[in-house]
């Protein structure tokens, strides 16, 4: 398919979103994935007008105004290793985050792919924080990674966060041809302590990790564990000393 012609098509309906499934069918392509076109390559054209080091150093005039003056030689101390983490951030950002599917791999391949990629960003960035991260090959298995930290043994589970702003503590019910959905064996079962230690949502857009103990998933409700708003797990969210928290239980 022409790229170019997808994107005249976008410039004659003015950019209009509402329009992104009109073309998709013009054009016999699925709309979520005219779409991840329509974003993939937007970002990368305004990425190339952006010169990153002019934009991190404009941040770091904004962060300095802000800073109160009793807080400014600390500012200072900081401030050569905070303009290298902006720029590095605000290239991710230009990028729309990790690249997903540049190859086009068929969905249902892709979706099964794109969840262990969220295990392994977990257990990468466990073992780069300083903790003992291995996954769990056995797929039956209630957890998909152990640690071991202060002679005691963790057991995680990773679930990827890709759109949206929420995570469950319930597992998805098993859909396909032939399947009775409403089964009581083929409904998602509520993910509790006897699960795992601790539950991990990754961000598989950018890697951050919402490290969350399970004594907080058990006290919910089971009508609220289906659905979690990530503003309410705030004080979770990168917060690596969870583990050495759960191994003094």
């Amino acid at each position: 398919m022409n790229s170019q012609k997808l994107i005249e098509a976008l410039i004659e309906k003015e950019y209009k979103k509402s329009k992104i499934k009109e073309i998709a069918n013009e054009f016999g392509l699925k709309k979520s994935d005219l779409e991840k076109f329509y974003d993939r390559t937007f970002f990368l054209d305004i990425a190339r007008e952006i010169n990153l080091k002019e934009l991190s150093e404009m941040n770091l005039q904004r962060i300095e105004e802000n800073i109160p003056n009793e807080k400014k030689k600390k500012f200072q101390f900081i401030k050569t290793k905070l303009k290298h983490i902006i720029e590095k951030s605000l290239y991710i950002a230009m990028t729309n985050g990790f690249p997903v599917n540049i190859n086009n791999i068929e969905s249902g391949v892709m979706t099964a792919n794109a969840g262990d990629s969220a295990e392994f960003i977990f257990v990468a960035r466990a073992i780069l924080a300083g903790f003992n991260c291995s996954s769990v090959d056995v797929r039956s298995s209630r957890y998909d990674a152990i640690i071991d930290y202060s002679n005691k043994l963790l057991r995680v589970q990773i679930k990827g966060i890709s759109t949206g702003n929420s995570i469950s503590f319930k597992d998805r019910d098993r859909g396909g041809q032939g399947i009775d959905h409403k089964h009581e064996t083929n409904l998602g079962q509520r993910i509790t302590s006897k699960d795992c230690d601790i539950y991990v949502a990754v961000d598989k857009q950018v890697g951050i990790c919402y490290i969350i103990p399970m004594s907080f998933a058990d006290k919910l409700s089971n009508e609220e564990c289906k659905r979690i708003n990530l503003n309410r797990i705030e004080k979770y969210k990168e917060n690596w000393n969870i583990i050495k928290e759960e191994t003094k239980k």
